[in-house]
């Protein structure tokens, strides 16, 4: 008989991790943990955000971008070997995530990493707007770290979606301030992430960032014409319940520095 009480989230999780690349279901996992599919599916958007659909798409891209960063063998194999049916949709679905193709992640990914590792030694700030329109919006983070740890680059953005795909609809990246404002926010709901990356000086490490200190607010913020927000998160390592980030921020930093300076020789 199906129980009615909390779905343990972190045994879900890790049941999808293990099984991702043998194409499971919504129906297997909650055979598996012995819920009815539609308690299961609320339960699990209840407490991570995002739909278990998202989810299992998000862990083919993470697993997707190890593969490639190592070299493990061409688009059509690591497509059937996270479990997608269609190396076509898999290419779709993985540029939608990350702003870049399959074939083209490995060498702007190393390009992106050698500009960041020059980039960190400055104290610097990129901001990235999907738009130029003006708003009175705004949303300002101070952001704590553990006593004990020294921050390298902290990444934050406001997205659409729990499980971010693709840039932000505004971010900011600094090596050296831990209060920033997004300033001229659209009108909309949108979800906070802030993460940090070039923790680890290894290629492979920054773009599977499944140990990076975190932090994300699982209620979207609305933001209306006029919104002053502010918020105050303390970063912490990844649990198993948190979805994977996917997108590929080296390289969107590395777009951001180029944009920034174009406009620095035009003005």
């Amino acid at each position: 008989m199906k129980t009615k009480r909390s779905p343990d989230i972190e045994k879900i999780v890790r049941y999808i991790r293990d099984n991702v690349g043998c194409g499971i279901t919504l129906d297997d996992i909650a055979s598996h943990v012995n819920y009815s599919k539609y308690h299961l599916s609320r339960e699990f958007k209840k407490q991570t955000g995002c739909s278990i659909k998202q989810y299992i798409e998000a862990i083919r891209i993470e697993k997707s971008i190890e593969k490639i960063m190592d070299n493990q063998g061409s688009v059509t194999r690591v497509a059937f070997d996270v479990g997608h049916k269609s190396p076509g949709t898999f290419s779709s679905t993985f540029k939608k995530q990350t702003k870049l193709s399959p074939k083209k992640y490995h060498s702007e990914s190393t390009q992106a990493y050698k500009f960041l590792t020059k980039w960190i030694k400055n104290n610097d700030v990129l901001t990235h707007n999907e738009s130029s329109a003006k708003t009175a919006n705004s949303l300002s983070v101070r952001v704590t770290y553990p006593p004990e740890h020294e921050h390298k680059i902290t990444c934050l953005g406001l997205f659409r979606t729990a499980i971010p795909k693709g840039e932000p609809v505004v971010g900011v990246a600094t090596t050296d301030k831990l209060e920033v404002t997004l300033d001229n926010v659209p009108n909309g709901n949108y979800y906070l992430l802030a993460c940090e990356i070039l923790e680890d000086l290894t290629v492979l490490k920054n773009y599977n960032l499944d140990k990076n200190y975190r932090q994300a607010i699982l209620s979207p913020l609305t933001f209306n014409g006029d919104s002053q927000i502010h918020f105050d998160i303390t970063m912490r390592k990844p649990i198993d319940s948190d979805p994977p980030i996917t997108i590929n921020i080296p390289a969107m930093l590395m777009r951001s520095f180029a944009l920034k300076s174009k406009k620095n020789r035009n003005s």
